[in-house]
């Protein structure tokens, strides 16, 4: 399987990757987190935009990105706007979460920028493109049920041709044999279609293992 360098960090090889998440509210909370993050053994940092007080204010996203940038020091940023659809906090129109993503990239503060695969839809290969030096992480989940391995392999697969650096699914298990199909893609993507790392998981309890 292939390898994403980011800044030295090498997506794909050696030891798994720690992300944090930021979910807070405001700016401070955010700010402070950061800070505390900024002194741990972790790889990257997440920021969910879609639980920021401001996310209605482009002034505000932008103004807390880089900031935000600034207090994590060389941790690598990502940031989320995880819509409802999604499991996230806040709903988007599709107009909506493209101005968003617009609005990260011009900022340059984000390392890695979450493009939800459902949501972009068929602007998802024009976004990867317009996001030339910023890693694109497409992702997709499913907090009902876990879709058949052939769906996981095709979906993921679809995302590497979009141009996407790392393909992510989430899925949810009903029963243990469900956590084994989402292993069993993952599996299949590493041997059939190495163009990419992925990262994949199987939620809640039963899905832990993964």
């Amino acid at each position: 399987m292939s390898c994403v360098n980011i800044r030295g960090c090498r997506i794909g090889e050696g030891r798994p990757k720690v992300i944090l998440p930021i979910v807070e509210r405001t700016e401070a909370a955010i700010l402070e987190k950061a800070a505390q993050f900024s002194t741990l053994l972790a790889d990257c940092v997440e920021w969910r935009a879609d639980w920021f007080e401001g996310f209605q204010s482009p002034a505000s996203i932008a103004r807390c990105v880089q900031k935000l940038r600034v207090a994590l020091r060389d941790k690598l940023l990502l940031v989320t706007f995880r819509t409802k659809a999604e499991g996230g906090e806040q709903a988007l129109s599709h107009k909506e979460y493209l101005a968003f993503l617009h609005l990260i990239l011009d900022t340059d503060c984000a390392d890695l920028l979450d493009i939800e695969f459902f949501t972009a839809g068929a602007d998802l290969p024009k976004l990867v493109e317009q996001a030339h030096s910023t890693t694109v992480v497409c992702s997709s989940h499913d907090f009902a049920k876990t879709p058949p391995r052939a769906e996981l392999v095709s979906r993921m697969v679809q995302m590497q041709q979009a141009g996407a650096d790392l393909p992510k699914l989430a899925v949810m298990p009903r029963c243990r044999s469900d956590v084994l199909e989402l292993l069993a893609a993952t599996a299949e993507m590493a041997d059939h279609h190495p163009e990419t790392p992925v990262i994949t998981m199987s939620m809640g309890a039963l899905g832990a293992v993964s």
